[in-house]
């Protein structure tokens, strides 16, 4: 708390530094005390001079005049507020004042003396001007926000065209002009800009020049704002159009992208030369910043549609985007009484390029592939990649299965043409299936048809082929011995049959291959290339491989006992993929005490090009565990000799029958006896498979064939026919 000194102190200190004149005087009118500011602006040097002077020398005759009308305000009200004109002492000049005067009373409720507050006349009005002007500029900016504001909120929801016509409309409305306008470049030679929205004159202008052929050309080229004040003193571009309109000054600004381009630009004209304030040049950047963050945000939602909808390696639609084409397809093919063609295509053996140089290489090669499709087919046709190496394309309008299969073949031909030297190995072919609809077909029917057709042209190797109702009865026969195949293996109803290979110098019998039989309960017997293609087609490869190798080795245990005989046993190719086979191969051996010397598995020649890194490993892991490694079908597949050279893993291998069956020909035995001869040169066994005459044993015989298999020497038999086949004689 401050006592009464520091109060007087503390007036005092506020009265010298007061930039308005205050004064003190008794309420008889003799002054008391003046400011150093009033005192200035009366022209007094200092306090002393001015407190000799009589009240009424501080006015001039006119001030005077209201004298006696404050007194009475003051005596009666306690205050007075007014107009009056004090007297300049150096020059004698009037000064017009405004007057805030009053009582201050004592502490106890007497009048004490009577304060007054002055100022300048012309510092009020300033003052009164400067704060009228901040109240405009306040409320004109207040304006500026809410447009903002409401222009911001509409682009969320608005399409860009009533977007840009909004824009448009704010610029002239909050700039006061008559005539904006938004517009872009298509393309950069394009001599003239497109108008996106306009307004006024602008509005009925189609051919403003790009470039420096116009003021929002050379914006949109400079990617800068632009302010002409005055058309006729601008040099930078060429002011044509605007007096055509009759337009003298403008505004524009860019509109930028997000990596920092001009997509457009915002402009605004008048018909008058003018200045343009700086505020106005940042609103206008503020409603071009709106559109470009709109036009950003509509571009990345299309992003995101196209993403959801379309493949991110190829760009082709998606499933679920090309599902959409042909439920729609089909809607419209109803309608109209006609009918669409519906292809699906996997490219054939693609996996090998992905397995041996890996899915970078291999998606590189599905581009170039995806590339050759495209050109093969309309452009009113839609491609869609299914996923993986599988494709679906959609041709309306196609009323005859013998246009749909001309289709096919075209694409055929087309991707079978040889590429130009590239970094990885394009795929050449694929297998096509063809299915054409029906009045009443739909989407899941007639992809099934494709699909069931395409499997059948796979399976053939035809190229393509065209959906037969005895597709559906093969698929339906397929699904139903999946089933029954699943519960056979769960119930042990499948049984084991083993064929005899014999050493073709001594005729004795070396080992014996494994071959799964099923007599089904219904069907009868099943042939073993017919539920062996059901189980890889159905995911029961591996658990009837499993099956297989455990009864085999079983058996072989027993033999064992009394004779050296091998037994040898085919894998799938889902075995050999599997990491975990070794390990559950010798968890088999392990469980039936069976040598690993006399577990022989047999691989396919196809099997092993299909995925050489991963099947290598499994195959060398097998070998380091004991087990003999065969490799079947040599010849039937793509290379042959060279896996031999690369891979010593392998022991033995079969020739394929079909060489067998040209035997005693010349031709065949040359052939025949090459191989045997590159066998030698790699230590490496041969078999000769599907021996049935005793001139195709003799002639294999001659070529240095060291073992020989086929019914001439034993057909497939139980297991206990082997056991009586292998006892010693007594």
């Amino acid at each position: 708390m401050f006592d009464a000194a520091d109060d007087v102190v503390s007036l005092r200190r506020f009265l010298e530094r007061s930039p308005d004149f205050v004064a003190l005087a008794d309420l008889a009118g003799t002054v008391l005390h003046i400011n150093p500011a009033g005192l200035k602006l009366i022209g007094v040097s200092d306090w002393a001079e001015a407190s000799k002077l009589p009240a009424l020398d501080f006015l001039t005759a006119e001030g005077r005049e209201h004298a006696e009308g404050i007194g009475t305000a003051l005596r009666s009200e306690g205050k007075w507020d007014g107009y009056c004109e004090l007297r300049h002492h150096g020059t004698g000049a009037g000064i017009p004042v405004v007057v805030s005067a009053y009582v201050v009373h004592t502490p106890d409720g007497r009048p004490d003396v009577v304060a007054s507050i002055i100022r300048h006349r012309h510092t009020v009005e300033q003052r009164s001007a400067r704060m009228a002007a901040d109240a405009v500029i306040a409320s004109r900016h207040a304006q500026e926000q809410k447009a903002l504001a409401d222009l911001s909120r509409f682009a969320v929801v608005a399409e860009l065209s009533e977007l840009l016509t909004a824009a448009t409309d704010t610029a002239a409305t909050l700039i006061g002009v008559g005539n904006s306008a938004i517009a872009h470049l298509e393309n950069s030679t394009d001599p003239y800009l497109t108008m996106d929205a306009a307004s006024g004159s602008l509005g009925i202008r189609l051919d403003v020049p790009s470039g420096d052929g116009s003021m929002t050309g050379y914006a949109l080229a400079h990617a800068q704002p632009v302010i002409c004040s005055n058309r006729g003193d601008e040099s930078r571009f060429r002011t044509d159009t605007m007096a055509e309109l009759g337009l003298r000054s403008g505004v524009a600004v860019p509109i930028m992208t997000a990596v920092g381009d001009a997509w457009g630009v915002l402009s605004i004209h008048s018909v008058e030369a003018r200045l343009y304030r700086e505020q106005e040049v940042s609103f206008l950047s503020s409603v071009a910043g709106i559109v470009s963050a709109a036009l950003r945000r509509m571009e990345l939602e299309s992003q995101l549609r196209r993403r959801s909808t379309h493949d991110a390696l190829t760009g082709l639609p998606n499933r679920t985007f090309a599902y959409d084409v042909l439920d729609t397809a089909l809607a419209r093919a109803r309608f109209q009484s006609d009918t669409l063609a519906l292809l699906l295509l996997d490219i054939d053996d693609f996996k090998i390029i992905n397995d041996s140089l890996g899915h970078d290489a291999g998606d590189r090669a599905l581009v170039k592939f995806v590339e050759r499709l495209v050109s093969a087919t309309s452009a009113t046709d839609t491609i869609a990649r299914l996923g993986g190496d599988e494709f679906l394309i959609i041709c309306e309008g196609v009323r005859t299965v013998e246009r749909a299969e001309e289709i096919a073949r075209r694409i055929a031909r087309t991707i079978a043409k040889p590429f130009a030297a590239e970094d990885v190995p394009i795929p050449l072919s694929a297998s096509i299936g063809v299915a054409v609809s029906e009045s009443n077909s739909t989407r899941h029917e007639l992809i099934h048809r494709a699909d069931l057709a395409m499997y059948r042209a796979k399976d053939s190797g035809t190229g393509h082929a065209v959906f037969d109702p005895a597709d559906l009865y093969d698929a339906d026969r397929i699904r139903s011995l999946s089933v029954d195949l699943r519960a056979a293996l769960n119930s042990n109803e499948l049984t084991m049959a083993y064929q005899p290979l014999v050493d073709i110098s001594t005729r004795e019998v070396v080992a014996v291959e494994a071959l799964a039989r099923w007599n089904h309960h219904v069907l009868g017997p099943v042939e073993p290339t017919e539920f062996v293609a059901v189980a890889e087609r159905t995911g029961l490869a591996t658990p009837l491989g499993a099956w297989a190798l455990r009864v085999a080795c079983n058996d072989a245990v027993r033999w064992r006992a009394f004779s050296d005989v091998v037994v040898r046993v085919n894998v799938s190719a889902l075995q050999l993929r599997d990491h975990e086979f070794p390990t559950q191969v010798a968890t088999v051996l392990a469980d039936t005490g069976l040598p690993p010397n006399a577990l022989g598995l047999e691989v396919t020649e196809t099997v092993w090009v299909a995925d050489t890194e991963r099947v290598a490993n499994t195959v060398s892991a097998l070998h380091a565990m004991g087990v003999s490694l065969l490799l079947d079908d040599m010849g039937k597949g793509h290379s042959s000799m060279s896996y031999l050279d690369r891979y010593p893993m392998f022991e033995s291998f079969k020739i394929d029958k079909s060489y067998v069956a040209r035997l005693p020909a010349v031709r065949a035995r040359a052939i025949i006896s090459a191989i045997v001869a590159l066998a030698r040169a790699f230590d490496v066994t041969v078999v000769g498979e599907g021996v049935e005459t005793e001139e195709q044993l003799e002639a294999l015989a001659a070529t240095g064939c060291d073992v020989a298999q086929g019914f001439l020497l034993g057909r497939p038999m139980s297991a206990a026919a082997i056991t009586d086949l292998l006892l010693p004689s007594e």
